[in-house]
Formats: C-alpha cells, structure tokens, sequence
C-alpha cells in the first residue's frame, strides 16, 4: 500500500509537467499564436485535440490515483480489460488525430462501437 501511495505524486507531477509540454507543443507559443492568419482553422485545429489530450489525461491521472490509493485493483490478466484499454487508447488517439487527419476517425467510430457494444448490460 506504501509503495502506491508514492505513485501519486508522481502521476500528478507527470501530469502537470506532461500537460503544459503538450499544450506547449499542439498550441505553440501562445505570443505567436495570438493573431491568427485569416485561414487559419482555430477549433478544429488546436482546441478539440487538446480537449481530447485534457481528457485522456485526466481519465489516466485518475485511474492512476484511484490505483495508488488502492480503491481500483487492475486485473491486466483479464482478456477484456486489456482490449478495453487498447480500445480506450485508440479511441484517444484517434481523436486527437482526427482533426488532422480525417482518415482517423474510423478507428474513433470503431473504438466508439466496441464500448457501446460491449458495455451494454
């Protein structure tokens, strides 16, 4: 239990750090970003991925903290739990790529219907 409890702080100091080189990276610097070119796509090209990265992340930095608490046991053993999570990391990758890209939003859709078809009981 001790040695969870040290996980935490390390995920959320993991997830402060990799939160501001992330929007630093898909926003760039925020003095250059500021007068947007007359073409430029502001929401699709910088807002939604980032809302999906705040998304994945928060989702990871809370099933990270639930686990060092020891309230969430994960049982990687588990056929679906790791199609779950493989599933679960398409469906973020996709959806931060799918504004670039819009050959990424089949595996989104797919990601999608693999949890609505396998979550319903």
């Amino acid at each position: 239990m001790q040695k969870r409890l040290l996980l935490l702080p390390l995920v959320w100091g993991a997830y402060g750090i990799g939160e501001v080189l992330i929007l630093n990276y898909l926003y760039g610097s925020v003095v250059l970003s500021v007068p947007y070119p007359a073409n430029d796509k502001p929401i699709g090209g910088s807002y939604l991925p980032v809302l999906f990265f705040n998304f994945a992340a928060l989702v990871a930095l809370l099933g990270f903290s639930l686990y060092s608490l020891g309230v969430w046991d994960i049982d990687l053993s588990s056929r679906k739990v790791r199609t779950d999570f493989v599933a679960l990391g398409v469906m973020y990758a996709s959806g931060i790529l799918v504004f670039y890209y819009a050959i990424f939003l089949f595996p989104l859709a797919v990601a999608l219907v693999y949890f609505l078809a396998t979550n319903i009981e």
